[in-house]
């Protein structure tokens, strides 16, 4: 794959140990706190910020000029046209009917989902406007794909019988979950990290593939054990 410059500084919308902490979290709310995440935090970050970008970039085609205060204004119906105008958005379809305008769902997500949007609405301009309503819905709709893609991943990983989250699977939770375009973009994001994150990511891997490779001797022998006693 091409290398592409990274623009997102995760740290500018949720510090390491923060998001860390989060994802801790949630894997010790569904018995895996004994799971280990190497760099799958940060890189679902990244996965994360390309569907909510390619959304708000994609609504602008559908907003017009407000009369009144000459604002380009984002709606949730905007936002809707948007999922339904291409099957590009299809995997966000489930998620609609369960969306609760009175729920706030900003803090669940695993960055600061008001600063991206922030930082969007300045790339496009001062006169693009996303209100509260919109931020909520996408933050659900971020939120909802968020929780899919880490259970999916908690799954690969259980069946594999191993305890580490990984890019790896990350990339192959995007592209169940996500369209092609999307998990297209989201594997490009990823494998366009600097040097820095990947030399991190690989060390992390090696050091907690040993504990894997440790738990998977001990298995083995276990199995040996039982079978010289069932024989004698």
């Amino acid at each position: 794959m091409s290398r592409v410059s990274t623009n997102l500084n995760i740290t500018d919308y949720v510090s390491a140990s923060q998001l860390k902490k989060k994802l801790k979290s949630y894997l010790s709310e569904v018995n895996c706190n004994n799971f280990k995440i190497s760099s799958y935090s940060k890189c679902l970050i990244y996965s994360l910020v390309v569907i909510l970008e390619d959304i708000l970039s994609d609504s602008i085609k559908h907003i017009v000029k407000n009369e009144t205060n000459g604002l380009y204004h984002i709606t949730p119906l905007i936002i809707n046209t948007v999922i339904n105008e291409t099957s590009k958005y299809n995997f966000l379809h489930k998620y609609i009917k369960s969306f609760n305008p009175v729920a706030r769902y900003h803090e669940s997500v695993f960055f600061n989902i008001k600063k991206v949007m922030d930082n969007l609405e300045s790339r496009y301009g001062s006169k693009l406007m996303i209100d509260a309503s919109t931020s909520n819905y996408i933050s659900y709709l971020i939120l909802s794909v968020q929780y899919d893609l880490v259970n999916l991943s908690i799954t690969m990983v259980k069946f594999s019988k191993k305890r580490t989250l990984n890019i790896n699977c990350l990339v192959s939770s995007c592209g169940f979950i996500l369209s092609n375009e999307i998990s297209s973009k989201v594997e490009l994001k990823l494998d366009s990290l600097d040097d820095k994150n990947i030399e991190v990511e690989v060390e992390e891997e090696g050091e907690e593939g040993e504990g894997d490779e440790q738990e998977e001797t001990e298995e083995t022998e276990e199995t040996e054990e039982t079978e010289s006693e069932a024989n004698a």
